[in-house]
């Protein structure tokens, strides 16, 4: 059996996340069931995908997303989020709790294919997420909802972003990349 993952949206439906020029759980979604997609069609991967539907308050939106993360067998966890700050704050990072060299990979890939700054892996011990689900998690800051250059250059790169997350993850779990089938090639 090939080594499974889960990744989710960050908040959710009722607790929202940052909003400025991009809203962070309506990217955050798209950026999950893209890079779900890749993983599962171009790849021999295997795993969920998760977007919280129906907590209501912060605390209950963080337990939700653990809880179901936590539920299934699984090697990785990933949780898709974008920061917020000032309109002139810009780049990638990935936060961890103890994958440092996956998320330095990470932070780098999602900058390179966006073309912004790599702010680089991020120990954050402290995060629900991180601190709570039970096999080794990483946590995604795409870019900054607050900046025009981080918006364009997502909206710009969004096809690019996702292969390169999935790429990372898919390296990080041994998954290979699956043959075109004709019909796909002649398209």
């Amino acid at each position: 059996m090939v080594n499974q993952f889960v990744i989710s949206s960050g908040h959710g439906k009722y607790v929202q996340g940052a909003i400025g020029i991009l809203n962070e759980v309506t990217e955050a979604r798209k950026v999950v069931n893209r890079v779900y997609e890749i993983l599962t069609n171009n790849y021999n991967g295997a795993g969920f995908k998760f977007h919280d539907d129906t907590s209501t308050t912060q605390s209950q939106n963080l337990s939700t997303i653990v809880n179901y993360h936590n539920s299934k067998t699984r090697i990785l966890d990933i949780s898709v989020h974008f920061n917020a700050a000032t309109a002139s704050a810009t780049g990638s990072e990935c936060l961890y709790y103890s994958e440092l060299t996956l998320s330095a990979k990470m932070s780098k890939a999602m900058a390179n294919a966006l073309g912004i700054t790599d702010r680089g892996a991020k120990e954050r011990q402290e995060l629900y997420f991180l601190r709570n689900t039970s096999k080794p998690a990483i946590l995604l800051e795409v870019c900054f909802v607050t900046s025009e250059k981080d918006a364009a250059a997502y909206r710009e790169n969004f096809e690019r972003l996702c292969q390169a997350i999935a790429k990372v993850i898919a390296d990080n779990l041994g998954y290979t990349k699956k043959a075109a089938s004709i019909s796909n090639a002649t398209r």
